[in-house]
């Protein structure tokens, strides 16, 4: 049986043809996923990678470095509050710009300005040290609130048919997003004056200042894209802007993807035949440099432009926060959640015991994190049974869109939610020790901005679209085997790696075939875990699932330092091979047993009218014969 069911089930699927499905790239909605999806990459390497390289020049232990990626479990706790974005209005913004596009602001000014609080703290001081946390904290949980209103904007923006190009390109943007924060990061700090044998503050500092600029463009297109369930008023504003953005980003892709492209063959030329040869002139440097320049500088100016050409609109979905004292009351009942989990973390872990060994301190760990977030839960369920929130609000906001999923699932949703947790462990727990492990085998800071953040990203990009074309043209879980398949055998060639250090084709050939496996697995990934998403419940069930894609992982990734400590690096990169093995037989039974996509709830009364109802077929409240769900 198909694990993507088609509807009507009496018609056939046409299926597309390679070119028609390269040709739904040509969509304007595919470059507003594209600079979203970039917005959304930048700042999880500022996180993860880019962080610990800085730390580590800082002279930070190891062990201190790989614990800072717990900074990020934001995006694996971000169902916890994923409901507020559903239930609540931001105050004049969603009027404004609509439920979607306004918390999408918040979220990324709340980025640039965590990014800016990380950049005035120098680490060499290890008492100043809690205060990078915290503003890492901040920037995790911003950053994980904008991915939960783009995967629901992205869910909403178009029909099913459309789903698996948008995840494609949105893992594209969010991959150059990577390399910006990536290489660019490590790029900009070597240029500044910090290196392995001399560390700068300044240069990281500075490095990071640029990093909150280049968010701003996560803003701009918010503003210059609109929103997909509200009515438009003044459809030529809405035009006009979309046309406007198209035009800036051809002006500012165009170029920069040839750029890119020569340069990354210049790269590839220079270390196959050891030479030095230049395929970009010098002479052509500074006008390169300053018509990219000026692009950045008519940035803001656009901005403005965008911000006062805002067509009015009519906000078409239902908010459970009807009135403002439901808006404040659900505030401070997630508020006093949140103070419940840190008072509980800090409380148990003066009596938790501390172990050197990094498996028995990855269990008491989990057993900490989850024993926190049930203080949590009972905190939150007693404020609603002493009348804090009327329980029929409380119901609609934190428990109906989980029961709305084992209602379409029955008890088959528990295989569907191991197989979503533990889906991309492979690459998650090797890729969170990643920069440290080619510091370790003699590569330069260089090396790794050229292998790892500008070769293997391309490849990870690539890897994207192929996934994207894959789950446009065939089964999904098809797809999803290749992508799992390929995520953990690719690990294996670290090990060769380990074994050659130093070795620049060795670490090419890997950085390749990894980044080309990890990209097409999180595009047919997005696709698969959009098509489990109701409509009606968009950002929190999304939320709850991508949560669930990286809780596991990234908890087993904070120990990844220790392991490779304890055990060496061989056994953590078999180890971390050895656990994606089980995925495939998860993979086997989903595809077998379980039916996705035929059984979407709607908004509205059960009357039939379909074309008047939001459903994924009809995201923009249009006129469509389209069914509920219907997958390709």
């Amino acid at each position: 049986m198909s694990a993507v069911k088609s509807a009507p089930p009496n018609e056939p699927v046409v299926k597309k043809s390679w070119g028609e499905a390269a040709k739904a790239y040509l969509d304007p909605r595919v470059i507003v996923m594209l600079f979203l999806g970039f917005a959304a990459g930048i700042p999880i390497l500022l996180i993860f990678s880019s962080l610990s390289l800085w730390l580590r020049e800082a002279g930070i232990d190891r062990s201190v470095v790989t614990t800072f990626s717990w900074a990020a479990l934001g995006y694996s706790f971000k169902f916890i509050w994923a409901p507020l974005i559903d239930a609540l209005p931001v105050p004049f913004l969603t009027k404004w710009l609509g439920r979607r596009r306004s918390w999408m602001v918040v979220s990324q000014l709340l980025i640039v300005l965590a990014i800016f609080l990380m950049a005035s703290v120098n680490p060499v001081r290890e008492d100043v040290l809690v205060y990078m946390a915290g503003a890492a904290v901040l920037l995790g949980f911003s950053s994980a609130t904008q991915d939960i209103v783009i995967d629901a904007y992205r869910i909403e923006l178009a029909p099913p048919s459309m789903q698996s190009i948008l995840s494609s390109i949105y893992v594209s943007g969010y991959r150059i997003g990577m390399i910006v924060a990536g290489a660019g990061a490590l790029y900009l700090a070597d240029f500044f004056g910090s290196n392995e044998t001399f560390y700068s503050y300044e240069a990281w500092r500075n490095t990071y200042y640029i990093m909150a600029g280049v968010m701003t463009l996560g803003v701009l297109t918010t503003f210059a894209s609109y929103e997909p369930t509200a009515e438009t008023l003044q459809n030529t504003k809405q035009e006009r802007n979309l046309k406007v953005f198209l035009i800036y980003s051809a002006l500012l892709l165009i170029p920069g993807l040839l750029l890119s492209a020569i340069y990354l063959i210049n790269i590839l030329v220079n270390k196959v035949f050891d030479s030095t040869l230049a395929f970009i002139p010098l002479m052509a440097m500074p006008s390169i440099k300053f018509y990219f320049l000026a692009l950045v500088a008519c940035a803001p100016l656009l901005l403005i432009y965008f911000m006062i050409n805002q067509p009015k609109i009519i906000n078409k979905a239902p908010l459970v926060a009807e009135t403002r004292e439901d808006y404040v009351r659900l505030v401070l009942l997630f508020v006093f959640s949140v103070f419940a989990f840190i008072a509980a973390y800090i409380i148990m872990g003066q009596f938790l015991p501390v172990v050197e060994g990094a498996f028995t301190a990855f269990f008491i760990e989990a057993f900490h994190l989850l024993s926190c977030l049930g203080v949590a839960l009972l905190t939150g369920y007693a404020l609603v049974q002493v009348g804090l929130v009327k329980k029929e609000v409380a119901m609609a906001t934190w428990i109906e869109p989980i029961l709305d999923f084992f209602r379409r699932y029955g008890k088959k949703a528990l295989l569907l939610l191991a197989l979503i947790g533990l889906y991309r462990i492979s690459d998650i727990v090797a890729g969170v020790i990643s920069n440290v492990f080619y510091q370790d085998m003699g590569f330069s800071k260089t090396d790794i901005a050229n292998a790892v953040k500008l070769v293997g990203v391309i490849m990870a990009i690539a890897g994207g679209f192929l996934g994207g074309l894959l789950a446009q043209r065939f089964r999904i879980m098809h797809a999803m085997m290749i992508g799992a398949i390929l995520a953990c055998a690719t690990n294996l060639l670290f090990v060769i790696l380990t074994y050659n250090p130093g070795s620049l084709p060795i670490m090419y050939m890997a950085v390749i075939f990894d980044n080309l496996a990890a990209g097409l697995a999180s595009a047919v990934f997005i696709a698969f875990l959009s098509a489990l998403t109701s409509i009606r419940f968009t950002a929190v069930q999304y939320a709850i699932f991508s949560s669930l894609m990286t809780l596991i992982p990234k908890v087993m990734g904070g120990y990844s330092g220790a392991v490779v400590d304890n055990m060496g690096y061989p056994f953590f990169f078999i180890f971390t091979f050895a656990i994606g093995l089980p995925i495939l037989v998860l993979i086997y039974y989903v595809d077998k047993y379980i039916v996705i996509g035929d059984n979407d709830d709607i908004y509205g009364d059960d009357d039939g009218d379909i074309g008047n109802k939001l459903t994924k077929a009809n995201p923009n409240l249009g006129d469509t014969k389209e069914p509920p769900r219907a997958s390709e």
